[in-house]
């Protein structure tokens, strides 16, 4: 969908950000009205655009910090520590700039599909299932990620008029699932499989097999195991793994059979290119290296958490996902001088080197993958039964398979508990660096038992329990990051801080 890219300025120019005080300012000279840009279909495609467009900032950075160095695969040896041991304040910026980036998606969503009942004909009834369709995908998209990091938000879900419309108080946990669930049983029959090309129908926007993965997440972080089986059910055999394991991130098969739904990049600016090579590249070839995979061979030194169950020593002998995902380049070792070159492992997964300049990369980044969706039935099955050389067994040896792994069956996986932690294994090594481990590790509520482990080793550091509720549907230890201290000032009616803050 990287046709798209060029609409979404035109589009940012009739919106105003997220923010109270925004709403109602007079717009600068030379921008489009709402009213006139979102007026006729091809204005309405271009919002849809839009809609999309908060993606590239989250998964530039916020994401990654948030949702991959907050898990026990990646450490930092910089000041950057924040996430990393979980040293984080109501003020940290990154919970302000996701928060918004969010809310952003959120309200451009709720003006269009608002906007285009004022609309009295489209081109055709499948443009407008499309619109709709996409913008109910990308609205339970970025509640789905704020619910799991902030718990209960304010439920926006009409155009912003005034500022009382944005002034909304926390809904339950719950409620915010209720409605997630709802945009996306919505958006899977309005949806199409695939797109063929042409505005508004480029390829790379949501399909109702992206709506219907989403809503099998949704199912599995609320251990809703019969519910996720039935929503992949449509979705297997619809896609494929790659058999280059690399081919997932380096450019070549974008929005291909591997892949479900990912943020498309592309652009030429820095707003619409990953800067990803940056945060993990090699430190002697970009300037220094962000995070860095955890490695028990460190033992605690170097930095931050980089050891304890390390993600390096999970990789089996044989398993061709390894080099793609880490390598040591052979270079010195900056942070173990003593130490020989190519003793310190990157993380390799998207070092890119044919793009110019290095800090703007042009490949798309995965948000789900066939193989997410492959693991996420096989879990579901598992949960509601262990089979002895079952259908999760099949799946499950699909992705291993792929790998050059040997596949389980039940002389190796002998229970429902050693498939679980085959499964959560596997999970971890075939999604690494895709942040997808602390949203895991949260969800089977041992994430704070995974990061003390790293805590002791280092020492004089401890997870901060009280920042942990029962997750109010699952009964799971949940860890929530704070609200934003500035939105307590925005919007009056929030008043509840998350516990521990």
């Amino acid at each position: 969908m990287k046709n798209y890219i060029k609409y979404i300025g035109l589009f940012i120019l009739g919106f105003t950000s997220f923010g109270c005080s925004d709403i109602l300012d007079p717009e600068p000279e030379g921008q489009v009205a709402l009213e006139e840009l979102l007026a006729t279909e091809e204005g309405l495609i271009t919002g849809v655009n839009g809609v999309y467009e908060p993606l590239q900032p989250i998964f530039q950075n916020a994401m990654i910090q948030l949702a991959g160095r907050s898990s026990d695969d990646g450490w930092t040896w910089r000041k950057e520590t924040e996430s990393d041991i979980f040293n984080i304040d109501e003020s940290f910026g990154l919970i302000q700039t996701t928060w918004e980036d969010h809310y952003q998606g959120i309200t451009r969503a709720n003006t269009v599909l608002d906007r285009m009942t004022l609309i009295e004909e489209f081109s055709s009834e499948e443009m407008k299932m499309l619109i709709e369709g996409q913008c109910k995908f990308m609205r339970a998209f970025y509640y789905f990620n704020l619910v799991r990091l902030y718990g209960g938000v304010p439920l926006i879900l009409d155009e912003i008029k005034t500022p009382s419309d944005a002034e909304l108080p926390r809904a339950s946990i719950e409620e915010v699932y209720a409605q997630i669930k709802l945009d996306l049983n919505e958006a899977v029959p309005l949806l199409p499989p695939s797109y063929e090309g042409g505005s508004g129908k480029e390829v790379g926007r949501a399909t109702k097999y992206a709506a219907m993965a989403l809503l099998a997440k949704v199912n599995l972080e609320l251990e809703e195991w019969d519910e996720a089986v039935a929503n992949t059910e449509g979705i297997i055999g619809k896609g494929s793994l790659l058999e280059n394991y690399a081919d997932n991130f380096n450019g070549s098969s974008e929005n291909g059979p591997g892949s479900i739904f990912e943020v498309q990049y592309g652009g030429e600016t820095g707003a619409t290119t990953t800067t990803l090579r940056n945060t993990f590249a090699p430190e002697a070839m970009q300037g220094g290296a962000a995070t860095l995979p955890t490695d028990d061979r460190l033992n605690g030194e170097g930095g931050s958490l980089s050891s304890g169950n390390g993600i390096v020593q999970e990789y089996e002998e044989g398993d061709k996902r390894r080099d793609v995902t880490l390598a040591d380049y052979g270079l010195d070792n900056f942070l173990f001088p003593d130490q020989p070159k190519g003793s310190l492992l990157f993380v390799n997964k998207y070092l890119n080197e044919v793009d110019q300049p290095p800090s703007q990369s042009t490949w798309n980044y995965p948000v789900i993958r066939y193989a997410d969706v492959l693991l996420m039935r096989a879990e579901a099955l598992n949960e509601i039964g262990y089979i002895a050389d079952g259908e999760a067994f099949d799946l499950l040896n699909e992705v291993r398979v792929n790998a050059g792994l040997e596949a389980h069956n039940a002389s190796t996986l002998s229970s429902q508990e050693e498939f679980r932690a085959a499964l959560r294994k596997e999970r971890r090594v075939e999604l690494a660096f895709e942040t997808k481990r602390y949203f895991d590790l949260n969800r089977w509520g041992i994430l704070e038992e995974r990061i003390q482990f790293q805590m002791d080793i280092k020492g004089e550091l401890n997870f901060p329990s009280d920042r942990l509720i029962s997750h109010p549907v699952t009964g799971k230890s949940y860890y929530l990051y704070p609200i934003p201290l500035v939105e307590f000032s925005n919007n009056a009616n929030i008043q509840e801080q998350n516990p521990g803050y």
